[in-house]
C-alpha cells in the first residue's frame, strides 16, 4: 500500500513539471514591453562644428532633431583648430568654460547621449562661442514619443573654422564645395526617428501572436488535465 502511494505520489509530481513546463513555453516575446528604437549618431549642424551664418544655427539645427538615450553626437573639427566643451546653463549663457564638464580637445568627438535632461556644448577656441559655436542638446528616453510634425532642418551650412586664433567676424567658404553628408542612418527622419510606416503591421502581428499564445495555453491545460486523469485511472 505505501509503495502503491509512493508510486501515485511520484506520478502527480510528474505530471505537474509537465505542465508547468508546457505553460512556461506559451509565456514567451508576445507579452514583452517593445524595445527602443535603434541607436542614431547624429552629425551636429549636418556638417563641420565651426562659425555658423548665424547665432541661432546649431539650436535650430538641434530642435528640429528628437534625440533618445542611446543616441549619440560626432562633433566634427579639426584637432588643433577647436574644441568641444560641456558647461552648465549659465556657461553656456556667458560663453565661459571655469567649471567645465567634458572637454574634447582632438575631433572628431563622439558624445554619447546616456541620460535624460538638457545637455549645453561650446567651444571655447578663441571667441568662437561668441560667434554661434554652441549648441544645447534635450534628450528624451529612448520609449518616448517624437513630434508627428518634424520641424525644417536649417541652412545654410557653417563655414570652416579659422586657422588662426583671431576671431573672424564673417563666415568664409569652402572653395564652394558641398558640406559633408550628415552622418545619420538613412532611415532616420528629421526629427531622428526612424520611420513608423510598419507600426500597424507590427500591432497586428503582437495581437495575433497573443491570441496564438492563449489559444495554445488553453489546449495545454486540457491536455495536462487528460493525462493526468489517464494517470490516475492507470493507478487505481
Amino acid at each position: 500500500m505505501a509503495r502503491r502511494g509512493h508510486t501515485l505520489f511520484r506520478s502527480g509530481m510528474l505530471v505537474l513539471v509537465v505542465v508547468a513546463a508546457l505553460f512556461g513555453c506559451t509565456s514567451a516575446c508576445p507579452s514583452c514591453p517593445p524595445g527602443c528604437p535603434p541607436a542614431v549618431r547624429y552629425r551636429v549642424g549636418d556638417s563641420i562644428w565651426s562659425i555658423a551664418p548665424s547665432p541661432n544655427y546649431y539650436n535650430n539645427w538641434s530642435s528640429s532633431h528628437f534625440f533618445r538615450t542611446g543616441d549619440s553626437l560626432s562633433f566634427d573639427f579639426e584637432t588643433g583648430v577647436n574644441n568641444v566643451i560641456q558647461v552648465s546653463r549659465q556657461e553656456y549663457q556667458r560663453c565661459t568654460a571655469c567649471n567645465p564638464y567634458k572637454v574634447f580637445n582632438n575631433g572628431p568627438a563622439i558624445v554619447p547621449l546616456n541620460q535624460k535632461g538638457v545637455f549645453y556644448f561650446i567651444s571655447n577656441f578663441s571667441n568662437n562661442c561668441a560667434l554661434g559655436i554652441k549648441v544645447s542638446v534635450k534628450v528624451h528616453a529612448c520609449s518616448d514619443k517624437s513630434p508627428l510634425t518634424p520641424l525644417p532642418s536649417p541652412s545654410p551650412s557653417p563655414s570652416p573654422s579659422p586657422r588662426s586664433s583671431a576671431p573672424t567676424s564673417s563666415p568664409s567658404t569652402r572653395n564652394g564645395s558641398n558640406p559633408s553628408v550628415p552622418d545619420i542612418s538613412p532611415a532616420a527622419s528629421p526629427n531622428g526617428n526612424a520611420p513608423e510606416a510598419n507600426a500597424p503591421n507590427s500591432k497586428s502581428a503582437a495581437s495575433g501572436l497573443r491570441r496564438i499564445g492563449t489559444s495554445s495555453s488553453e489546449v495545454l491545460f486540457g491536455w495536462a488535465i487528460g493525462l493526468c486523469m489517464v494517470v490516475f485511472t492507470m493507478l487505481g
